[in-house]
């Protein structure tokens, strides 16, 4: 790995990649952590570090090992604090984190839900990270984290998770563990470090009205059709997170398979690939809204949308169309589709530090996070409305009732349906790449 950090940094110096990230990444490839005082996360994440009594950093055998069964791990969590930091930016997010979750795990299993809200996620990580540089190798502050892409991939190359523990919970058994949308956290392999808690799936918006009934499920489709219907259609500009699905998935097409881009970088394939994706995007360019010269952000691009002045938009959420119709904030005519080729999809984890005060109290939550009853809750529109992380198959005909009986709203594809086309996300380093290459191939091309 290290024979080839020169060779990445080459490119990364060639693409105008930021340093920032190569900094990371490096950091992450030797093993090194920072011995410098990095910012602590935003909320109450201090107080909570000061919580964990002095006696929480003996020598106690807090491993995946020390625990023969659930009834095991059920019993050292009984009466535990689990101090989750996670972004705290949504009070839905909250409020639905503190009653649906917080409430039956006090009620059930004598577990404290302490949720941390934090400005983002890799303020979490920089706390793991600062605690392994000061030695604090138990009673750490963090027992659980929702995480997933570049920041699960840092701490689990940096060896700062605990686990595996996926294989000690029951409703492990429930995850399709086959299907590398889960498997695979952005080309990482899970390997029982993280546990799912919501399923995330790309989605193409568009208003039936204006587009009929048989939207362009193809590249070459979608192509025609924006060449033949100038400034009614746009996507936001990478490294926005939606407008970066909708160029990778372009690579995915002009590729004509998935798996290569689930392995490391690989020169030669972009080399091959890239070029058509950057012919694609130039040519429709004019044909786009303004004419290309500005690229919408998210949010301007559903209100162009809802507005009628473009007629398709674009979410990683399959069910926030569906949402903003109930909200009022699209029209009752908005519909969603997935391409023939499939869309990426990705999933919500939550993971345990290496060094958490309380790891078989935070397994509990995570093993609550895949119970059949909360997916069910967690999917409703009324709720979250996000998409569950655990195969229907695998639960019984009762179970499968309840999922069935929520009401997926009228512009959500039915769950097969996405489960069905979903495509697995790629490496990060294939991303960071390809949202630099596109600013200078397309944004700024001539």
């Amino acid at each position: 790995m290290v024979k080839h950090l020169g060779e990445w940094c080459r490119r990364t110096v060639r693409r105008g990649l930021s340093m920032a990230i190569f900094g990371v990444l490096v950091s992450v490839l030797l093993g090194a952590c920072a011995t410098a005082p990095i910012s602590a996360p935003t909320g109450n994440a201090d107080s909570n570090a000061d919580s964990n009594s002095a006696d929480a950093t003996a020598a106690v055998d807090t491993s995946v090992s020390a625990y023969a069964d659930w009834d095991a791990v059920l019993a050292a969590a009984d009466g535990a604090t689990v101090n989750w930091f996670m972004w705290g930016g949504s009070d839905v997010i909250n409020t639905h984190v503190d009653l649906r979750v917080g409430a039956p795990l006090l009620a059930d299993y004598n577990i404290t839900l302490n949720r941390v809200p934090i400005e983002n996620t890799a303020d979490a990580v920089n706390r793991v990270l600062n605690e392994k540089a000061a030695g604090r190798e138990q009673g750490g502050a963090i027992d659980l984290i929702w995480i997933n892409g570049e920041n699960f991939h840092t701490l689990k190359q940096a060896d700062l998770l605990y686990g595996p523990f996926t294989e000690l919970l029951p409703n492990s058994a429930l995850v399709d563990w086959e299907d590398p949308a889960v498997a695979f956290d952005f080309g990482v392999a899970v390997d029982g470090y993280e546990s799912p808690w919501a399923s995330f799936q790309f989605v193409m918006e568009y208003n039936a009205d204006a587009v009929g009934d048989a939207p362009p499920q193809t590249w070459e489709d979608l192509r025609a059709w924006i060449l033949a219907n100038p400034g009614r259609f746009t996507y936001p500009a990478p490294p926005n997170h939606v407008g970066s699905a909708f160029v990778r998935q372009l690579f995915y097409w002009a590729a004509g398979d998935v798996t290569p881009f689930l392995g490391p970088f690989d020169e030669a394939l972009y080399a091959e690939v890239a070029p058509q994706v950057w012919a694609y995007l130039n040519e429709i360019k004019p044909a786009l809204w303004r004419e290309g010269q500005t690229y919408p952000e998210l949010a301007v691009m559903a209100d162009l949308l809802a507005n009628g002045e473009i007629d398709f938009a674009m979410e990683y959420d399959a069910a926030r169309a569906s949402n903003y119709i109930n909200q009022g904030l699209y029209p009752p005519t908005i519909r969603t589709y997935v391409f023939t080729t499939g869309t990426v999809a990705n999933v919500s984890y939550v993971a345990i530090p290496f060094n958490a005060a309380n790891p078989a109290a935070a397994m509990v939550v995570a093993n609550y996070l895949l119970s059949p009853d909360y997916q069910a809750t967690m999917s409703r529109p009324d709720e979250l409305g996000w998409m569950v992380a655990i195969d229907p198959a695998r639960l019984s005909a009762e179970e499968q009732a309840v999922l069935e009986a929520v009401a997926q709203g009228p512009a959500t594809l039915a769950p097969q349906t996405l489960r069905d086309a979903a495509l697995p996300e790629l490496a990060a380093e294939w991303v960071a790449i390809m949202n630099a290459d596109w600013e200078e191939n397309v944004l700024t091309a001539p």
